[in-house]
Order: structure tokens, then sequence, then C-alpha cells
């Protein structure tokens, strides 16, 4: 039996970096429609943590919304056959170990702004499938991080979770959902916490978060 808080996590920047993988996947995409290889890991991180939609005003300013939204959905779609087929590399280091120590006493989820497939590339990559309970994301929810939260709260029971990521984004979705945030510090966000994990494995080791999560 679980018995202490259930732990919610962000995906990119908090327990994986799928920056180099996407931004192959998609400038072969935007090359596939003539369009360039627009797509930097540099013009790429800003981004991650938002909806699709920022994406696409990011990449595709010129293009009207219904053709731009149709042509995201295609490259999101091969993005996500695309690291179905081996993104190991980008799971980071004490993830599969920590979390599958933490599930022996906590519920886990994951909530991401990310498509539809994309946090099934990341259990197939780390092997976690047994241990992530459930699962929400922006393409299955249209609404924001805080409500897909709020969601995956309420058709699991959830009492007091916490929410673990990596941005101003992430800290925000916890606070619309009323819950408590763990910063992960060493993700893309900076300085959005003044205390935060330095490593995956602080959440099983350090005792200001091991009683933080009790």
């Amino acid at each position: 039996m679980k018995t202490k808080r259930p732990i919610l996590f962000d995906l990119d920047g908090t327990l994986w970096d799928t920056r180099a993988a996407i931004t192959e996947s998609w400038n072969n995409s935007f090359e596939a429609h003539g369009l360039g290889r627009p797509v930097t890991v540099e013009n790429l991180s800003p981004l991650l943590g938002k909806t699709m939609d920022a994406f696409r005003l990011a990449y595709l300013p010129d293009m009207q919304e219904g053709p731009g939204r149709e042509l995201m959905t295609l490259i999101e779609d091969k993005e996500v056959e695309d690291l179905s087929s081996g993104c190991e590399s980008c799971v980071y280091d004490g993830v599969i170990e920590t979390l599958r120590t933490l599930a022996k006493d906590h519920w886990l989820g994951i909530v991401s702004n990310c498509q539809c497939g994309y946090i099934e590339d990341f259990l197939i990559a780390s092997g976690l499938d047994d241990v992530i309970e459930a699962h929400l994301c922006y393409g299955q929810t249209l609404t924001s991080k805080g409500q897909s939260i709020l969601r995956i709260m309420k058709e699991n029971n959830l009492e007091n979770p916490c929410y673990i990521g990596d941005t101003f984004g992430d800290q925000a979705a916890a606070q619309e959902a009323g819950i408590d945030f763990i910063w992960a510090e060493y993700g893309f966000g900076q300085n959005v916490e003044e205390k935060g994990i330095k490593q995956i494995s602080d959440l099983a080791s350090d005792p200001y978060f091991v009683e933080l999560l009790k």
C-alpha cells in the first residue's frame, strides 16, 4: 500500500532531455515540406513546456492557423514515431532508479504539456510503465497544465500530491492546482525557487525533500 504523498512529475527537463532528438526530427520534417531546417536546440529550449500552438507561432509565423496546425500535427506525429525507436540516452541519470525507489511508497504520475504519444515514448525509453500509475498530456485535455493536474487528481482520488518540474510554468501550474511544488533546478528553468533538487535522487535521499514528501 502506498502510504506517502502522491508525486506528479513534469517530463521535459525533469525526467529527460530530448532536445537534440526533437531538433533532428523536426528539421527533417520541415525540410521535407520545403521549409528548411529552422530548429536549433537554442531556439527550441525556451518553448519546451509550452503548448504546441507556441511552437507553431515560433516556427510557422507566416502560415495561416489552420494549415499551420495541420502541419504541426504531422511534425508532432513524426516526432513521436522517431522517439519511440529509441531515446534511452535522453533519460536523465538516476531517474529510473529513483522512481523505482519512490514507487515503493508513493503513487507516481506524469502531467505534461506535450502531444499524445510523447509520454508513452518516455515510458518505452525508461521502462517505467510499471511504476507510473497514470499520466495526462495537453493533447488529451487541451487545457492548462494546472487544470490537467486537477483532472488527474480527481480521476485518481489523489490527496495532497506534490508536483515536480523545472520551469516557472510548472510552478504556476502547481499554484493553479493548489498543490506544493518542488523545483528540479538541474532542468531548463533558472531561479524558479530558492531551493530545489540538484539531482533527481535528492527526492529519495535528501532529508529535506524526504520529509516534505512524507
